[in-house]
């Protein structure tokens, strides 16, 4: 797994429609890194690409879907929930990346989240997701 985040409106994207752009940004991590997975690591590889507002490319989609699946299954959540949670947080991470390079950070500080204690169906009602 690769994660490219590009920005849409940036001149080299300007006269190409967004899934193109989402395609082209899948090829070239695929041509970079898709063999020497495959052939020295025996594996198989997805590129995960954004674009900076949050959107994603069809294998994003795909993976995101399927880790919805299981993260729903394994913790017995409704999969609606699940999938708001996980938009959630890959919107407040875009965010936080996008500040980070605005203005720079002020601490080291990493942060980890315990998943296995989550309530999925109330972290989505404090936040007023619509699902």
């Amino acid at each position: 797994m690769d994660i490219r985040i590009f920005d849409p409106m940036a001149a080299c994207y300007q006269r190409i429609p967004l899934e193109a752009a989402h395609q082209k940004n899948e090829r070239e991590k695929i041509r970079s890194y898709g063999d020497r997975i495959r052939n020295v690591d025996h594996g198989t590889f997805t590129p995960l690409v954004f674009t900076t507002s949050g959107g994603m490319a069809p294998k994003a989609k795909c993976f995101y879907s399927r880790l919805a699946d299981v993260m729903a299954e394994k913790k017995h959540q409704p999969r609606s929930h699940v999938v708001a949670w996980m938009r959630c947080r890959l919107s407040f991470s875009l965010l936080r990346s996008a500040l980070l390079c605005l203005r720079g950070t002020r601490y080291s500080a990493l942060t980890t989240i315990d998943l296995d204690g989550l309530n999925y169906q109330a972290t989505v009602v404090e936040s007023g997701i619509l699902v």
